[in-house]
């Protein structure tokens, strides 16, 4: 697992628009922190955690909302919206297959073979769900996401 970044602390003597810039960009580099190894694929951690950092990031983003101008800051808010969703569709079937292996030992030679099966076509539809989510990542590096988020958010 990669070493995630240390979240700064805020003070209540800040500006509240201070503390929500600095709490959107901890939560947004601690998500992108999980972006390699999820495109990888070998461990299905990080493909969780990216999704459970995205949703914590998704609503400190909106119980700060009013603190940014709308149209650029709704902008932002939509592609973290998509990121969550797609890592979502991932990770339920990651979940699923996980959970089929560990009932396989329980199960009679019959069952265990209907098992494996089904587990193999879960594995498929894993295939195909990465399939946004890899392309989604290249778009972000194509349109240069994370440095626009960045800038955006560290005014």
């Amino acid at each position: 697992m990669v070493k995630e970044p240390k979240i700064k602390k805020v003070s209540p003597d800040e500006p509240l628009e201070s503390c929500a810039r600095q709490i959107i960009v901890d939560y947004f580099r601690k998500m992108m922190s999980y972006k390699e190894g999820a495109e990888e694929g070998a461990d299905i951690e990080f493909v969780h955690e990216m999704r459970v950092t995205s949703r914590r990031l998704r609503t400190a983003m909106d119980n700060f909302a009013d603190c940014f101008p709308e149209e650029a800051f709704k902008k932002h808010h939509k592609k973290i919206k998509t990121i969550t969703r797609i890592m979502g569709a991932v990770r339920d079937l990651d979940v699923l297959i996980v959970r089929f292996q560990r009932e396989l030992d329980t199960l009679s030679g019959v069952e265990r073979a209907d098992i494996r099966g089904l587990i193999e076509h879960l594995q498929c539809e894993q295939e195909e769900a990465r399939k946004p989510m890899l392309t989604l990542f290249a778009k972000l590096e194509e349109t240069n996401f994370e440095k626009k988020f960045l800038k955006f958010f560290r005014k």
